[in-house]
């Protein structure tokens, strides 16, 4: 299909007059009606300007071998095509670069070179904008500020990734391939001009060429999309586990509001970030799918979700800037006390198995024939439980339901008056130990002897692993000599049965 008859039937597809389209290209309508009879051919900025017009590639405009019904199939984004439009961008790349002598190949280089430079610059304010978010999430615990700095930084990588891709990319088609493709039809309508006698002897070679150079690029295609769409899966996977978990943390951020907790930046926030990754959840499904991807609408959303994620992200800095991070347990935290006396023995040892801040000992030399154990702990947040069995004195603390809800409660409460106190204080407790010196002694000595008594353990239950380690390594070892004594023995016993034949 011709340019001209191309041109008119695009033209009569947007319903657009010669005037009108004239009007858009800012040349006459004498000129627009030239073209679709034929008779004369748009400059490279007019023709790049109805690619745009009628959202074409300037190859499907120009390369009379596209028909009506392939201009159609393009128009349809869908994976395979995706694919096949980045080998068609490498065969007409290595085309070109076949075509340019040294000093166009190096002025080529040296402008891409260039350009990458300048998007490599842009990193900047991305990572400027990554030390905020990190200076934000370092006022979490420890696991949160990981969890949230991680989805953080893959979320700005991959975003930036994008970014540079699709600007390199476009920057260089419409700077070096689109200027060689338009040079390459110029020079074909050029050759249409001879006598027909020359073009049908100089065609029959090439379109052999031609068709085998499609069938290589179309077994190449099919391989990779196979090997893309496997990637995409291992991509999949971890951004749909990454949208589910915003979307309950934007859900949670929802309700806060509801409850009195007004940080909307942090769930405009969630929000954004919700939707830009849903967005490029859908985009990866949709090439996983070869389905349709309307870009535009994509991208809009996925700018929306951006703006929105850099506007909550501000408003949360300026939002927990306001609030008072103590070092301390609030002030209504009720502290008790659980104290109970043990007989005393030559065999006991304590074994605090929760956190605590350090064993006090006290020294009462009137008690010397039992010992008074004292817990301080925050009832309301914890449990504690001493029992004594076989001279083993054990202290555990565990938290139930009832005491993860008021905990909550109590960090709900705090936030609404912006202030935050260092929660973790209130699942410790502090252990006092009070009996006679000589007890004590006892006691810490019974204790040392116990923990040395687990080392050793350990170190035996090491001991044996590395020597079964080592015993099984010898077997192998032997078993090998075994299995080239058994060849060896195989080989001489078939000498031996050539002789006896022989001697025969």
């Amino acid at each position: 299909m011709k340019f001209c008859e191309k041109l008119q039937k695009l033209r009569k597809e947007k319903n657009m007059s010669q005037e009108q389209l004239a009007d858009l290209l800012d040349v006459s309508r004498q000129s627009v009606s030239k073209w679709e009879s034929g008779t004369t051919y748009p400059e490279m900025d007019k023709l790049l300007s109805l690619c745009k017009i009628f959202e074409v590639t300037l190859d499907d405009l120009t390369n009379d071998e596209v028909t009506d019904k392939d201009l159609k199939e393009k128009n349809k984004s869908n994976f395979s095509n995706f694919v096949y439009a980045i080998i068609d961008m490498i065969n007409k790349s290595v085309e070109m670069f076949k075509n340019m002598n040294k000093k166009e190949i190096a002025k080529c280089i040296s402008e891409l070179c260039i350009l990458a430079i300048i998007l490599l610059l842009f990193k900047i304010p991305f990572s400027y904008i990554d030390s905020l978010a990190r200076d934000i999430f370092i006022n979490f615990s420890d696991e949160t500020f990981y969890t949230l700095n991680s989805i953080w930084l893959f979320l700005s990588n991959i975003i930036y990734l994008i970014l540079f891709v699709t600007v390199f990319v476009y920057i260089y088609k419409i700077r070096f391939l689109d200027k060689y493709n338009y040079e390459q039809s110029i020079a074909k309508k050029d050759e249409e001009k001879e006598p027909e006698e020359n073009v049908e002897k100089v065609a029959e070679t090439p379109k052999t060429k031609e068709r085998h150079s499609f069938i290589l690029f179309d077994v190449l295609g099919s391989l990779f999309n196979i090997f893309i769409k496997i990637c995409l899966v291992f991509i999949v996977i971890p951004l749909i586990i990454t949208f589910v978990f915003l979307v309950i943390c934007t859900t949670i951020g929802l309700i806060a509001q509801f409850i009195g907790l007004h940080y909307i930046g942090v769930f405009i926030a969630l929000l954004g970030a919700t939707i830009a990754v849903g967005i490029i959840m859908e985009l990866f499904i949709r090439f996983l799918l070869s389905s349709n991807i309307p870009f535009k609408r994509m991208f809009l959303i996925f700018l929306v979700g951006l703006i929105s994620f850099g506007i909550g992200s501000g408003l949360s800095a300026y939002e927990f800037s306001k609030v008072d991070f103590i070092d301390d347990v609030p002030d209504y935290a009720k502290l008790n006390s659980l104290t109970e006396n043990y007989p005393m023995s030559n065999d006991l040892y304590i074994i605090p198995n929760l956190y605590y801040d350090d064993i006090t000992y006290v020294i009462d030399e009137e008690k010397t024939e039992e010992v008074e154990l004292k817990i301080d702990y925050y009832g309301d947040y914890i449990k504690i439980e001493p029992n004594l069995y076989n001279n083993e004195l054990t202290i555990s603390s565990y938290s139930i339901w009832d005491n993860t809800l008021n905990l909550l409660d109590v960090v709900i409460g705090d936030l609404k008056e912006k202030k935050i106190y260092n929660y973790d204080i209130l699942s410790k407790a502090n252990i006092t130990i009070t009996t006679s010196s000589a007890n004590i002694a006892i006691i810490k000595n019974n204790v040392e002897e116990y923990y040395q008594q687990l080392k050793d353990k350990a170190d035996k239950y090491n001991y044996y692993i590395d020597e079964i380690d080592r015993l099984y390594d010898e077997i192998n070892e032997k078993d090998k000599k075994i299995y080239n004594l058994e060849e060896q023995l195989t080989e001489l016993q078939e000498k031996l049965d050539n002789i006896y034949s022989a001697m025969e």
